[in-house]
Protein backbone atom coordinates (compact mmCIF):
# COMPACT_ATOMS: atom_id res chain seq x y z
CA UNK A 1 0.00 0.00 0.00
CA UNK A 2 2.62 2.41 0.55
CA UNK A 3 4.95 1.68 -2.52
CA UNK A 4 1.45 2.35 -4.61
CA UNK A 5 1.25 6.11 -2.33
CA UNK A 6 4.84 6.86 -3.25
CA UNK A 7 4.10 6.06 -7.13
CA UNK A 8 0.76 8.11 -7.38
CA UNK A 9 2.91 10.93 -5.56
CA UNK A 10 6.12 10.79 -7.48
CA UNK A 11 3.79 11.37 -11.01
CA UNK A 12 1.94 13.83 -9.49
CA UNK A 13 4.84 15.99 -8.53
CA UNK A 14 6.81 15.09 -11.82
CA UNK A 15 3.19 16.70 -13.46
CA UNK A 16 3.88 19.94 -12.02
CA UNK A 17 7.63 20.40 -13.01
CA UNK A 18 6.67 20.00 -16.53
CA UNK A 19 3.75 22.23 -16.27
CA UNK A 20 6.06 24.21 -14.58
CA UNK A 21 8.75 24.15 -17.38
CA UNK A 22 6.39 25.43 -19.63
CA UNK A 23 5.06 28.73 -17.65
CA UNK A 24 7.78 29.94 -16.24
CA UNK A 25 6.74 31.57 -13.38
CA UNK A 26 9.98 34.12 -13.48
CA UNK A 27 9.11 35.38 -17.04
CA UNK A 28 6.27 37.89 -16.98
CA UNK A 29 4.95 40.34 -19.97
CA UNK A 30 4.18 40.41 -23.52
CA UNK A 31 6.36 39.16 -26.34
CA UNK A 32 6.12 39.89 -30.28
CA UNK A 33 8.95 37.59 -31.67
CA UNK A 34 10.05 35.67 -34.77
CA UNK A 35 12.31 32.91 -35.16
CA UNK A 36 13.84 34.31 -38.05
CA UNK A 37 14.23 38.21 -37.75
CA UNK A 38 16.94 38.76 -40.89
CA UNK A 39 16.01 36.27 -43.89
CA UNK A 40 17.32 36.24 -47.09
CA UNK A 41 14.63 35.88 -50.46
CA UNK A 42 14.68 35.83 -54.03
CA UNK A 43 13.97 38.67 -55.83
CA UNK A 44 10.23 38.93 -57.51
CA UNK A 45 8.62 36.86 -54.91
CA UNK A 46 6.43 37.68 -52.45
CA UNK A 47 7.30 35.94 -48.50
CA UNK A 48 5.65 35.14 -45.23
CA UNK A 49 7.08 35.27 -42.20
CA UNK A 50 5.68 33.59 -38.48
CA UNK A 51 5.45 35.99 -36.14
CA UNK A 52 4.54 34.68 -32.24
CA UNK A 53 2.77 37.12 -29.74
CA UNK A 54 3.21 35.63 -26.21
CA UNK A 55 1.60 36.53 -23.20
CA UNK A 56 3.44 35.41 -19.81
CA UNK A 57 1.45 35.63 -16.46
CA UNK A 58 -0.65 38.43 -17.01
CA UNK A 59 -4.54 38.62 -17.86
CA UNK A 60 -5.81 38.56 -21.14
CA UNK A 61 -5.06 41.03 -23.70
CA UNK A 62 -6.73 42.84 -27.05
CA UNK A 63 -3.36 44.17 -28.97
CA UNK A 64 -3.38 46.82 -32.04
CA UNK A 65 -1.28 45.49 -34.71
CA UNK A 66 0.47 47.49 -37.21
CA UNK A 67 3.54 47.73 -39.96
CA UNK A 68 4.67 51.43 -39.36
CA UNK A 69 7.75 51.28 -40.93
CA UNK A 70 7.31 49.23 -44.67
CA UNK A 71 10.31 49.54 -47.39
CA UNK A 72 9.61 52.03 -50.06
CA UNK A 73 6.92 50.44 -52.57
CA UNK A 74 6.27 47.64 -50.51
CA UNK A 75 3.88 46.08 -49.40
CA UNK A 76 3.06 44.72 -45.81
CA UNK A 77 0.16 42.60 -44.49
CA UNK A 78 -0.52 41.46 -41.15
CA UNK A 79 -2.43 37.84 -40.85
CA UNK A 80 -4.30 35.75 -38.41
CA UNK A 81 -5.36 32.54 -39.83
CA UNK A 82 -4.97 32.96 -43.33
CA UNK A 83 -6.65 36.41 -43.26
CA UNK A 84 -5.32 40.47 -43.07
CA UNK A 85 -6.11 41.20 -39.39
CA UNK A 86 -5.83 44.97 -37.12
CA UNK A 87 -5.82 43.05 -33.75
CA UNK A 88 -5.19 39.55 -31.94
CA UNK A 89 -6.66 38.69 -28.62
CA UNK A 90 -4.05 36.99 -26.47
CA UNK A 91 -5.30 34.49 -23.20
CA UNK A 92 -3.57 34.46 -19.95
CA UNK A 93 -0.32 32.46 -19.92
CA UNK A 94 -1.31 32.06 -24.06
CA UNK A 95 0.17 32.55 -27.31
CA UNK A 96 -1.23 34.17 -30.86
CA UNK A 97 0.50 32.77 -33.95
CA UNK A 98 0.26 35.13 -36.97
CA UNK A 99 2.09 35.96 -40.16
CA UNK A 100 3.71 38.97 -41.94
CA UNK A 101 3.11 39.02 -45.59
CA UNK A 102 5.57 40.91 -47.54
CA UNK A 103 5.46 41.72 -51.26
CA UNK A 104 8.04 43.71 -53.07
CA UNK A 105 7.46 46.27 -55.79
CA UNK A 106 8.05 44.84 -59.37
CA UNK A 107 11.90 45.46 -60.23
CA UNK A 108 13.21 45.20 -56.84
CA UNK A 109 17.13 44.75 -56.85
CA UNK A 110 19.28 43.68 -54.42
CA UNK A 111 19.81 44.88 -51.23
CA UNK A 112 18.74 45.19 -47.75
CA UNK A 113 15.01 45.92 -47.20
CA UNK A 114 13.72 47.07 -42.93
CA UNK A 115 10.48 46.75 -41.88
CA UNK A 116 8.83 47.19 -38.25
CA UNK A 117 5.76 45.21 -36.73
CA UNK A 118 4.46 46.99 -33.87
CA UNK A 119 1.73 45.86 -31.04
CA UNK A 120 0.00 47.75 -28.75
CA UNK A 121 -3.00 47.72 -26.30
CA UNK A 122 -3.40 48.52 -22.26
CA UNK A 123 -0.11 50.52 -22.10
CA UNK A 124 1.96 47.70 -23.50
CA UNK A 125 3.93 48.38 -26.88
CA UNK A 126 6.06 46.09 -28.43
CA UNK A 127 8.00 46.28 -31.48
CA UNK A 128 10.13 43.47 -33.52
CA UNK A 129 11.98 44.79 -36.54
CA UNK A 130 12.99 42.68 -39.31
CA UNK A 131 15.34 42.64 -42.13
CA UNK A 132 14.43 41.09 -45.94
CA UNK A 133 17.59 40.55 -47.65
CA UNK A 134 17.22 40.10 -51.79
CA UNK A 135 20.64 38.21 -52.91
CA UNK A 136 22.04 37.91 -56.54
CA UNK A 137 19.41 36.24 -58.76
CA UNK A 138 21.46 33.30 -60.36
CA UNK A 139 20.60 33.67 -64.22
CA UNK A 140 18.54 31.54 -66.18
CA UNK A 141 20.25 28.40 -67.36
CA UNK A 142 18.78 25.45 -69.09
CA UNK A 143 20.40 22.68 -70.37
CA UNK A 144 19.11 19.85 -73.02
CA UNK A 145 21.06 16.15 -73.70
CA UNK A 146 19.84 13.26 -75.81
CA UNK A 147 20.49 9.68 -75.75
CA UNK A 148 20.79 9.71 -79.42
CA UNK A 149 21.25 12.66 -81.68
CA UNK A 150 21.22 11.18 -84.56
CA UNK A 151 18.81 8.26 -86.34
CA UNK A 152 18.37 6.39 -89.42
CA UNK A 153 14.94 5.96 -91.49
CA UNK A 154 13.14 6.32 -94.77
CA UNK A 155 10.65 9.28 -96.40
CA UNK A 156 8.06 7.17 -94.53
CA UNK A 157 9.39 6.58 -90.88
CA UNK A 158 8.48 8.44 -88.15
CA UNK A 159 11.33 9.68 -85.49
CA UNK A 160 11.47 10.11 -82.17
CA UNK A 161 13.86 11.75 -79.84
CA UNK A 162 14.01 11.85 -75.40
CA UNK A 163 15.47 14.68 -74.56
CA UNK A 164 16.44 15.70 -70.50
CA UNK A 165 15.57 19.29 -70.44
CA UNK A 166 17.02 20.66 -66.73
CA UNK A 167 16.11 24.03 -64.57
CA UNK A 168 19.81 24.63 -63.62
CA UNK A 169 18.66 28.12 -62.80
CA UNK A 170 17.95 29.38 -59.19
CA UNK A 171 14.12 29.52 -59.74
CA UNK A 172 11.51 27.80 -61.41
CA UNK A 173 10.62 28.27 -64.58
CA UNK A 174 8.61 27.60 -67.39
CA UNK A 175 10.07 25.99 -70.41
CA UNK A 176 8.42 27.18 -74.13
CA UNK A 177 9.37 24.68 -76.77
CA UNK A 178 9.78 25.03 -80.27
CA UNK A 179 12.24 23.30 -83.12
CA UNK A 180 13.72 23.97 -86.50
CA UNK A 181 12.70 21.60 -88.89
CA UNK A 182 13.43 20.93 -92.93
CA UNK A 183 10.93 21.84 -94.93
CA UNK A 184 7.62 19.17 -94.86
CA UNK A 185 9.09 18.28 -91.44
CA UNK A 186 6.48 19.09 -88.61
CA UNK A 187 7.92 18.28 -84.87
CA UNK A 188 5.54 17.62 -82.15
CA UNK A 189 6.25 17.66 -77.81
CA UNK A 190 4.87 15.44 -75.73
CA UNK A 191 6.14 14.48 -71.72
CA UNK A 192 8.21 11.21 -71.53
CA UNK A 193 5.11 8.50 -70.78
CA UNK A 194 2.78 10.98 -72.31
CA UNK A 195 0.76 11.83 -75.55
CA UNK A 196 -0.96 14.82 -74.46
CA UNK A 197 1.26 17.38 -76.74
CA UNK A 198 2.78 20.33 -75.14
CA UNK A 199 4.07 23.76 -75.92
CA UNK A 200 5.57 24.88 -72.62
CA UNK A 201 6.02 22.88 -69.12
CA UNK A 202 6.84 23.95 -65.72
CA UNK A 203 10.36 22.78 -64.48
CA UNK A 204 11.22 23.62 -60.87
CA UNK A 205 14.70 25.07 -59.74
CA UNK A 206 17.31 22.26 -60.06
CA UNK A 207 15.25 19.62 -61.76
CA UNK A 208 14.58 17.98 -65.13
CA UNK A 209 12.30 16.59 -67.09
CA UNK A 210 12.20 14.31 -69.83
CA UNK A 211 10.42 15.48 -73.07
CA UNK A 212 10.14 13.63 -76.38
CA UNK A 213 9.68 15.11 -79.68
CA UNK A 214 8.11 13.32 -82.92
CA UNK A 215 6.74 14.55 -86.37
CA UNK A 216 3.21 15.08 -86.54
CA UNK A 217 1.70 12.38 -89.40
CA UNK A 218 -0.87 9.61 -89.43
CA UNK A 219 -1.68 6.52 -91.47
CA UNK A 220 -4.92 5.77 -93.55
CA UNK A 221 -6.43 3.70 -96.10
CA UNK A 222 -7.59 4.05 -99.77
CA UNK A 223 -11.66 4.69 -99.48
CA UNK A 224 -11.54 4.04 -95.35
CA UNK A 225 -12.11 6.39 -92.62
CA UNK A 226 -9.09 7.20 -90.20
CA UNK A 227 -9.03 8.90 -87.23
CA UNK A 228 -6.48 11.16 -85.46
CA UNK A 229 -7.25 13.01 -82.68
CA UNK A 230 -5.51 17.12 -82.20
CA UNK A 231 -5.55 19.57 -79.70
CA UNK A 232 -6.98 23.25 -79.82
CA UNK A 233 -4.96 25.11 -77.34
CA UNK A 234 -5.67 28.68 -76.56
CA UNK A 235 -2.13 30.13 -75.52
CA UNK A 236 -3.13 33.79 -75.72
CA UNK A 237 -4.61 36.24 -72.39
CA UNK A 238 -7.76 36.15 -73.85
CA UNK A 239 -10.44 33.78 -74.75
CA UNK A 240 -10.94 32.54 -78.09
CA UNK A 241 -14.88 32.87 -79.03
CA UNK A 242 -16.22 30.69 -82.25
CA UNK A 243 -13.38 28.56 -83.01
CA UNK A 244 -14.05 26.75 -86.20
CA UNK A 245 -11.97 23.82 -87.52
CA UNK A 246 -11.21 23.47 -91.39
CA UNK A 247 -8.93 21.38 -93.09
CA UNK A 248 -7.11 21.30 -96.55
CA UNK A 249 -6.74 17.98 -98.02
CA UNK A 250 -5.98 16.25 -101.39
CA UNK A 251 -8.63 16.24 -104.16
CA UNK A 252 -11.27 13.50 -103.28
CA UNK A 253 -10.42 12.87 -99.36
CA UNK A 254 -13.18 13.79 -96.94
CA UNK A 255 -13.12 15.55 -93.63
CA UNK A 256 -14.98 16.04 -90.29
CA UNK A 257 -14.48 17.12 -86.93
CA UNK A 258 -16.19 16.23 -83.97
CA UNK A 259 -16.67 18.73 -82.85
CA UNK A 260 -16.65 21.06 -85.81
CA UNK A 261 -17.10 24.34 -83.42
CA UNK A 262 -15.94 25.76 -80.08
CA UNK A 263 -17.99 28.48 -78.49
CA UNK A 264 -15.17 29.60 -76.51
CA UNK A 265 -11.63 28.77 -75.55
CA UNK A 266 -10.22 30.09 -72.43
CA UNK A 267 -6.59 31.55 -72.19
CA UNK A 268 -4.45 28.91 -71.41
CA UNK A 269 -7.06 26.05 -71.76
CA UNK A 270 -7.09 23.27 -74.50
CA UNK A 271 -9.86 20.94 -75.96
CA UNK A 272 -9.56 17.89 -78.12
CA UNK A 273 -10.80 17.03 -81.18
CA UNK A 274 -11.55 13.99 -83.15
CA UNK A 275 -11.03 14.40 -86.63
CA UNK A 276 -12.27 11.61 -88.76
CA UNK A 277 -10.09 11.36 -92.78
CA UNK A 278 -11.55 9.09 -95.66
CA UNK A 279 -8.85 9.33 -98.38
CA UNK A 280 -10.19 9.32 -101.96
CA UNK A 281 -11.02 5.30 -102.91
CA UNK A 282 -8.40 5.73 -105.60
CA UNK A 283 -5.98 7.04 -103.42
CA UNK A 284 -2.64 5.06 -104.28
CA UNK A 285 0.09 3.90 -101.44
CA UNK A 286 2.25 7.30 -100.41
CA UNK A 287 2.48 9.91 -98.20
CA UNK A 288 0.08 12.78 -98.46
CA UNK A 289 -0.66 16.33 -96.51
CA UNK A 290 -3.58 17.85 -95.05
CA UNK A 291 -3.09 20.92 -93.12
CA UNK A 292 -5.61 21.51 -90.19
CA UNK A 293 -6.60 24.49 -89.07
CA UNK A 294 -8.52 26.58 -86.73
CA UNK A 295 -9.69 30.03 -87.18
CA UNK A 296 -11.57 32.19 -84.46
CA UNK A 297 -13.59 35.87 -84.42
CA UNK A 298 -10.61 39.08 -85.24
CA UNK A 299 -9.09 37.06 -88.00
CA UNK A 300 -6.80 35.04 -85.19
CA UNK A 301 -5.87 31.59 -86.90
CA UNK A 302 -3.41 28.78 -87.00
CA UNK A 303 -3.01 26.03 -88.60
CA UNK A 304 -0.48 22.80 -89.00
CA UNK A 305 0.43 20.20 -91.43
CA UNK A 306 0.16 16.68 -91.51
CA UNK A 307 1.18 14.17 -93.36
CA UNK A 308 -0.73 11.18 -93.99
CA UNK A 309 0.88 8.06 -95.22
CA UNK A 310 -1.85 6.11 -97.66
CA UNK A 311 -1.19 2.33 -97.16
CA UNK A 312 -2.52 -0.63 -99.77
CA UNK A 313 -5.54 -2.19 -98.07
CA UNK A 314 -5.02 -6.11 -97.07
CA UNK A 315 -8.29 -6.71 -98.84
CA UNK A 316 -7.32 -5.46 -102.02
CA UNK A 317 -4.17 -6.56 -101.44
CA UNK A 318 -5.57 -10.54 -101.76
CA UNK A 319 -7.76 -9.33 -104.81
CA UNK A 320 -4.66 -8.51 -106.40
CA UNK A 321 -2.57 -11.74 -105.43
CA UNK A 322 -5.50 -13.58 -106.47
CA UNK A 323 -5.74 -11.93 -110.28
CA UNK A 324 -1.78 -12.77 -110.67
CA UNK A 325 -2.78 -16.45 -109.61
CA UNK A 326 -5.40 -16.70 -112.05
CA UNK A 327 -3.34 -14.90 -114.55
CA UNK A 328 -0.82 -17.38 -114.28
CA UNK A 329 -3.15 -20.28 -114.55
CA UNK A 330 -4.13 -18.52 -118.22
CA UNK A 331 -0.82 -18.65 -118.95
CA UNK A 332 0.50 -21.98 -118.27
CA UNK A 333 -3.15 -23.27 -119.19
CA UNK A 334 -2.34 -21.58 -122.66
CA UNK A 335 1.32 -22.99 -123.11
CA UNK A 336 0.11 -26.32 -122.25
CA UNK A 337 -2.59 -26.70 -124.35
CA UNK A 338 -1.03 -24.45 -127.68
CA UNK A 339 2.75 -24.88 -126.87
CA UNK A 340 2.63 -28.94 -128.46
CA UNK A 341 1.49 -27.16 -131.48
Amino acid sequence: MLRRVCAVLFVFLAAVAADAADKPSSVTGLYLTTRYPALTVRAGEATTIDLSLRNFNLPPRELALTVPQVATGWKATVLGGGQPIKSAFVPADGEEKLQLRLEPPPGTGPGDYQFLVEARGDGSALKLPITVTIGQELPAKLKLTTNFPALRGTATTSFKFKVAVANDSGRDATINFSADAPRNFQVTFTEAYGSQQLTSIPIEAGKSKDIEGGRLSGEAYAGQDSQLTVIAKNDGSETARDVELSATAPEGWKTSFDPKELPELGAGKSQSIKVTLTPSARAIAGDYQTTIRASSTGGLSESANFRITVLTSTVWGAVGIGVIAVALLVVVFAVARFGRR
